[in-house]
């Protein structure tokens, strides 16, 4: 994908002086950086581009600006909360720059642009682009595969090398620069619960819920503080593959899709730190495991990429029409973790509570929301992608048609969904009933 660098509307009338009905431009050449969702300041390509071309121009300086992706479709309370403390910490990075960041969370680039463009007109604009391991594509698109196997097999390339968050020195802006005009509520913090104890725990969110599997904050130094501790400072790489259909506690995956979700952390960077654990470890069944994980998230992004809104419907990449009912006061009591089925019940009520389900949870529910109830599977995607504290569009309806049966399970060309012998399950992955009574 390209970045997109769009000039801004000329600041001033005939002759050169400011007319009527523009902006006074500032003294100086500004240049915004759109954050497009991606709340970092590392491994943002983008955003060295944008430092580079400051640096070309004297007095330059730089705004930022926190706007909604033009594919961003629906973004849960689970999810809106982390954001925002990804947003509130950015912000305060910044500001030790002088580098304002003007807010407009759940506006497009183009409608914050003509919100600020009366106070400020930027003479550059650079957007950023969603973190993914390969910048063009990975298989070229005429020869994309349907299923993930051909993907990985194919390969044309290797993912490239993150980049470290650039030096701003210089680019700030002085208290004379700022335009007394600009709106309050463009520099506030969106921040719902700052760190106020000094013996808090910096990286615990603390309005989460005491039984969640994922009680962190969604800022970036907590997401790199996490990659560190899961790859380097605990086993939980190590033995990733053996653990991750746990359904409790903070330790049996990484935890780290959050943090993509909402553009805190680069798949990048994860994707080095496993090769830096396999330099000096050896790559061993749970680094090599995560590293599929990972080419899941990339084959579904470049999927949704290559077939549009197929990928979205009903009737998926198989182009057929999955057999359901539409019975909406089933899907309701469904929607209130109340349809009847305890162990189900219990994986709703988690993620209504926290936004976080395991991966086992997921299908089991899916499976049973497909096969069992025989309701729509888009209505229960519509659902996950509300509620997921870590939902991205893509790899939401790229695992909901795969196990509908209309996706990219190579089982299901011609053949029926999986479906889970939720009994059985159970006696695999929760023996004891802790999660069951967890949630009851």
């Amino acid at each position: 994908m390209e970045k997109v660098l769009v000039p801004s509307p000329p600041l001033s009338g005939p002759g050169g002086a400011p007319s009527a009905h523009e902006p006074a431009a500032a003294a100086g050449f500004t240049i915004a950086f759109c954050l497009e969702g991606q709340l970092r300041l590392d491994d943002q390509p983008v955003l060295h581009e944008a430092v580079a071309l400051a640096r070309c121009q004297p007095g330059s300086r730089l705004v930022v600006l926190a706007t909604r992706p033009e594919d961003q479709r629906l973004r849960g309370p689970h999810q809106r909360r982390i954001g925002a403390q990804a947003l509130a910490s950015l912000r305060s990075r910044l500001a030790s720059w002088g580098i304002p960041l003007l807010a407009f969370p759940q506006q497009s680039t183009a409608a914050a642009l003509d919100e600020i463009r009366p106070l400020l007109a930027p003479d550059r604009l650079f957007q950023a682009q969603q973190s993914r391991l390969f910048a063009d594509w990975p298989v070229a698109p005429e020869r994309f595969p349907l299923v993930f196997s051909d993907f990985r097999r194919n390969l044309e390339r290797s993912p490239e090398a993150p980049l470290p968050p650039p030096d701003f020195t210089g680019l700030g802006w002085t208290g004379a620069d700022w335009p007394e005009a600009w709106p309050r509520e463009w520099l506030q913090s969106p921040d719902p619960a700052p760190v106020a104890d000094p013996q808090a725990d910096p990286y615990r969110d603390p309005q989460s819920d005491r039984r969640s599997a994922f009680p962190f904050r969604g800022d970036e130094p907590t997401a790199l503080a996490r990659l560190q501790h899961f790859c380097g400072g605990s086993d939980g790489l190590r033995h990733y593959k053996a653990r991750r259909n746990g359904l409790v506690g903070t330790e049996f995956s990484s935890k780290l899709s959050p943090f993509l979700a909402v553009g805190s952390l680069s798949v990048r960077r994860i994707w080095q730190e496993i090769l830096r654990y396999q330099a000096i470890h050896g790559a061993d069944e749970g680094s090599e495991w995560l590293k599929q994980e990972l080419l899941w998230r990339e084959f579904f992004l470049w999927s949704e990429q290559r077939h549009g809104a197929a990928f979205h419907g009903a009737s998926g990449l198989q182009n057929r029409q999955p057999a359901w009912i539409e019975n909406r006061e089933l899907f309701e009591r469904w929607c209130r973790a109340d349809g009847g089925h305890p162990l189900i019940d219990a994986q709703l009520r988690e993620l209504l509570a926290t936004g976080y389900l395991s991966n086992r949870g997921r299908q089991w529910v899916a499976s049973h929301f497909i096969n069992s109830l025989q309701l729509p599977w888009i209505w229960g995607a519509r659902f996950f992608e509300w509620w997921l504290i870590d939902a991205e569009p893509a790899l939401n309806t790229g695992n909901w048609a795969y196990l509908a049966g209309v996706g990219s399970d190579p089982r299901s060309f011609g053949g029926s969904p999986r479906r889970f012998d939720l009994e059985r399950q159970v006696g695999l992955y929760d023996p004891g009933q802790t999660h069951r009574q967890r949630w009851s």
